[in-house]
């Protein structure tokens, strides 16, 4: 079995996005992303989408997608994981509500806590790339 580049699926899980699936493509190890709800494709993409999803090539695995990752779950946990206090207090008041993610990132700014936020956010990334390869069976390298 092919080794997986741990970086190339933290890649995709940071880049997800909610119009395009992505898949991982063990023979190139490249990531493929196809459109959704797009009925103006092109039938090489629709082939390959309909393939895929009847498990014809089993050379593409499904990544995470942006509702798989739920960063939404991850500030709630970034917030939990921070000492008691006013700055604790106040970005879990800020992620409640519409606008909640621009307040967050303001509230980090405001803080000084932004690179903080990203470096647990990048190790959050980091588990699932890592849950994901485990889950469907995959080694992986951290080498990049």
């Amino acid at each position: 079995m092919k080794i997986v580049p741990l970086q190339l699926i933290i890649n995709a899980i940071e880049t997800a996005s909610d119009e395009w699936d992505q898949y991982l493509d063990i023979v190139t190890m490249t990531i493929v992303s196809l459109p959704q709800y797009d009925d103006s494709i092109g039938t090489d993409y629709e082939s390959l989408a309909e393939r895929i999803e009847a498990g014809i090539n089993i050379r593409y695995f499904r990544l995470p997608s942006k509702f798989d990752i739920h960063e939404y779950s991850i500030m709630e946990k970034y917030i939990s994981d921070l000492p008691n206090g006013s700055t604790r207090d106040e970005l879990a008041g800020c992620i409640h509500g519409k606008g909640a993610f621009r307040r967050f990132k303001s509230s980090i700014r405001y803080y000084v806590i932004e690179r903080d936020w990203y470096n647990y956010l990048a190790k959050a990334y980091h588990s699932m790339a890592i849950e994901w390869c485990e889950a469907n069976g995959f080694e992986y390298s951290e080498e990049h």
